[in-house]
């Protein structure tokens, strides 16, 4: 239990119940924008999921190591030519080089849209233990009945609404089983790209980035939502009454605070996010071109679908002719 579930509860899903009909949110303003592109088809469309979102903010800590190494062997390279070409020997160690594609597969033996337990999962487990532990010591040597009964209650009404089916079909709002290739990547000027093979096994991604296609609230859980969020003010009249001896409720409340601030921006693999990825390869190059071409090379249609992408003001007569000879 934590006061922000309460501010929460009696905003977001009373708010959902009545109006947008979404408990999903949307990826937040903060984070980089991301591209869903098909290299199939070359269709690109601006991401509204906040799992895919996710996805790429969170890239740079759970990429494979293959993928660490050839961008650091990238970085130096691009630094010794920097270095040979410049009349000051102090130039810093670029931060950023070229384009890397990383290449992943569906796993194969996992579910998508199954999320797998991480240790943002397990923390609110013993958040929640220890939570009522401290709301039973408290009734036990203190005779605080209320601390124990607003925690109890608090901690009931979070998991109940926590563990609405709607939540799953928002998250995970696509066909399963996509034989299309993705890539993600933040755009232009982007360090990285994503490419996620289309083995039958993962998550169609182009239905996940239209948040308006998520199915909206039914009826059962307008109504659930409407008197949670009211059980909700109901729970804050017996805190505001407490006077003398309200230091238990102060700590419960400042571990779920704790435990709120570290599942929000802690990183997280994927499969914690239902998305269950084996690495296969890492594709990339100095030059954005040059590693565009290997990647054409490598998985056809792929670096094409790119193009638009990283070089929006069109190509250069010679890159036009480089790219025709190239099947289609």
């Amino acid at each position: 239990m934590t006061i922000e579930w309460v501010s929460y509860a009696v905003k977001s899903p009373l708010v959902a119940s009545v109006g947008h009909t979404k408990l999903m949110p949307p990826p937040p303003s903060s984070e980089e924008p991301c591209l869903v592109i098909n290299s199939k088809s070359g269709h690109a469309r601006t991401n509204t999921s906040w799992v895919i979102g996710r996805l790429l903010r969170d890239y740079e800590s759970w990429m494979d190591s293959a993928v660490r190494a050839k961008i650091n062997s990238r970085l130096d390279k691009r630094w010794q030519h920097l270095q040979r070409n410049a009349t000051d020997e102090a130039i810093p160690r670029p931060r950023q080089t070229g384009l890397c594609v990383s290449v992943y597969e569906p796993s194969k033996t996992k579910k998508a849209g199954e999320p797998a337990h991480d240790l943002v999962y397990w923390s609110g487990i013993a958040t929640i233990l220890l939570q009522l532990v401290i709301a039973a010591l408290a009734l036990f040597k203190s005779n605080d009945s209320s601390t124990f009964l607003i925690t109890i209650s608090g901690t009931y009404l979070a998991l109940t609404t926590g563990s609405l089916s709607q939540w799953k079909a928002e998250k995970w709002a696509c066909r399963r089983k996509s034989p299309n290739p993705y890539i993600l990547t933040g755009g232009n000027g982007a360090q990285h790209a994503i490419m996620i093979l289309g083995n039958g096994h993962g998550l169609h991604l182009e239905d996940l980035t239209v948040r308006t296609a998520y199915p909206s609230l039914d009826l059962q859980t307008r109504f659930y939502l409407a008197i949670t969020s009211l059980l909700w003010v109901v729970l804050l009249l017996p805190i505001r009454s407490l006077r003398r001896k309200s230091w238990p409720l102060l700590v419960i409340a400042g571990m779920g605070t704790i435990q709120n601030v570290f599942a929000t921006g802690v990183k997280r693999a994927p499969s914690a996010l239902g998305v269950h990825l084996d690495f296969v390869e890492v594709v990339g190059d100095v030059q954005v071109m040059d590693a565009l071409i290997r990647l054409e090379a490598k998985y056809p249609n792929a670096g094409r679908s790119l193009l638009p992408t990283f070089f929006p003001g069109g190509l250069r007569a010679e890159e036009m002719r480089m790219w025709s000879g190239k099947k289609m």
